[in-house]
């Protein structure tokens, strides 16, 4: 790949050369690193060069408040993703992009730019391409090489984290969720009803309700009186998780933007048909159960 230097990049490229090590070898100061990460069928890559701490202080020195920095060194950080993604509830099209942050002492901007070939020098300006995203950073231990890193992947989401220091900044990625399982008709008719239900109080919905399970098309569906999470449309798809158990399928904007691993619905089926069903997080709390009514 070519990528055009200015000759003034170069000069100054040819001083820190020969004024950084002897003749004998160079000792890069900012490694090339990559990481990649498979999530339900998207991939998503960083690229990236790593700037050691060294002692120095960081954020709000080294890296000024306000001040736009590529989270790396050299070539500008880049983010390469085979499908369009929603980071932190913001969609990012499928893409190559430049990486560059605003840090903030309570917030970060993080920025995607459609032009990947920035060196870091070349900071470019805000416009209606770039896409961006707040993010809240957090105090962990110190880590001396600045790093980017998936610490969590779960189903159709996964954590995209940069931490140099002592100080961490994490993106939450949520991935288009593969075609889900279709049941035969005679699977589907067993669910297929409406359950009355008691909710858990203090989590934010109301106390009773009902739950109304039904087919649209080859699909099952159910629908609640509330959204899962705020902006959730009440209507969400059930998806097959394990017997007798499903994952809801949410929308918003009328499009399926996230399958909710941390909710599951348990149903007891007797005879071909589900009496009872559960609504429960993930760790096994009881956050609704109910009856068969209809």
């Amino acid at each position: 790949m070519t990528r055009n230097i200015t000759p003034t990049i170069v000069s100054l490229a040819a001083l820190l050369v020969a004024t950084a090590a002897p003749a004998s070898g160079q000792i890069r100061g900012s490694e090339h690193g990559l990481v990649a990460q498979t999530v339900d069928g998207t991939t998503l890559t960083v690229e990236y060069h790593r700037p050691s701490a060294r002692g120095r202080e960081l954020f709000g020195a080294l890296m000024p408040w306000n001040v736009v920095w590529t989270p790396g060194a050299n070539w500008a950080t880049t983010l390469d993703v085979d499908n369009d993604i929603r980071v932190n509830g913001v969609e990012v099209p499928a893409g190559k992009y430049s990486v560059w942050a605003i840090p903030r002492p309570d917030r970060f901007t993080i920025s995607f730019n459609s032009n990947p070939e920035i060196f870091h020098f070349f900071k470019p300006d805000s416009t209606s391409e770039q896409i961006h995203v707040s993010a809240e950073p957090e105090a962990l231990p110190h880590v001396e090489m600045l790093t980017w890193s998936f610490p969590v992947v779960r189903g159709d989401a996964a954590v995209l984290q940069m931490q140099w220091g002592t100080t961490a900044v994490g993106l939450d990625i949520v991935v288009p969720p593969s075609k889900p399982v279709v049941l035969t008709q005679e699977q589907r008719d067993a669910y297929v009803g409406t359950f009355s239900l008691e909710i858990v109080p203090g989590i934010g919905w109301p106390t009773t309700g009902e739950m109304v399970v039904f087919e649209e098309g080859d699909m099952l569906r159910a629908r609640l009186p509330f959204g899962i999470h705020p902006g959730d449309e009440f209507d969400f798809d059930l998806i097959p998780a394990g017997p007798d158990r499903f994952n809801p399928g949410l929308y918003q904007d009328g499009k399926l933007f996230n399958i909710e691993m941390g909710v599951n619905f348990d149903f007891v089926v007797e005879a071909g048909t589900a009496g009872s069903m559960k609504m429960l997080a993930a760790n096994g709390m009881v956050l609704a159960e109910g009856e068969r009514a209809r």
